[in-house]
C-alpha cells in the first residue's frame, strides 16, 4: 500500500487547491450540458490555442529528440509532467506522464479532457510541417490516472 499512498499524494499535489474546486465544478457542468465527443472537440480547440500561444518554444526544432527535450522543459515549468516520443511504423507514439487532467477535472472527465493534449500535440506537429492527413489521437484504452497515450499517424478521411 505505500505505493498507493505515494501515488495519491503525488496526484493531490498536481492541481492548485485554489483552482481545484472551480475546475471540478466546471467539469461537472460541462458534462451535464454537452456530450463526450463535443467536450473532447472543445478541449482539442483549447489545446490548439494553448500550443499556438507557445509555438515559438518548439518551431525551430529539427529532431524528435530535440522536440521531446524542448517540450519536457516546457511541461516541467508548468508542473505538467513529461512526454516521451517513440517512432513506430508510420507513426509516433506519444506517452505523456504525470499530466494533471484527471486531477483537475476528475477521473471520469479523462475521456474528454484528453482532447486538450490531442489538440496541443496536433498543433505542435502541424507547426513543424506535418500534413493534414496526420492526426494525433488519444488511445482511450491506454489513458489512466496520470498517463495519456497518444498516436500521431496517418488517418483515413
Amino acid at each position: 500500500m505505500p505505493s498507493d499512498n505515494f501515488n495519491n499524494y503525488f496526484r493531490s499535489q498536481q492541481v492548485s487547491l485554489q483552482w481545484l474546486p472551480v475546475l471540478r465544478a466546471l467539469a461537472l457542468e460541462l458534462s451535464a450540458s454537452a456530450d463526450t465527443q463535443g467536450l473532447r472537440q472543445l478541449f482539442c480547440k483549447v489545446g490548439e490555442r494553448f500550443a499556438k500561444d507557445v509555438e515559438e518554444r518548439f518551431q525551430e526544432v529539427q529532431t524528435l529528440i530535440e522536440l521531446e527535450e524542448y517540450l519536457n522543459e516546457f511541461w516541467a515549468q508548468l508542473n505538467w509532467g513529461w512526454v516521451h516520443f517513440t517512432e513506430a511504423k508510420g507513426a509516433i507514439e506519444i506517452e505523456h506522464q504525470a499530466v494533471p487532467l484527471a486531477e483537475a477535472f476528475g477521473d471520469e472527465a479523462l475521456v474528454w479532457s484528453v482532447g486538450l493534449l490531442e489538440g496541443f500535440y496536433q498543433t505542435v506537429f502541424s507547426v513543424l510541417g506535418a500534413g493534414d492527413t496526420m492526426k494525433v489521437v488519444a488511445l482511450d484504452e491506454a489513458c489512466s490516472d496520470m498517463t495519456v497515450q497518444l498516436r500521431f499517424s496517418h488517418q483515413k478521411t
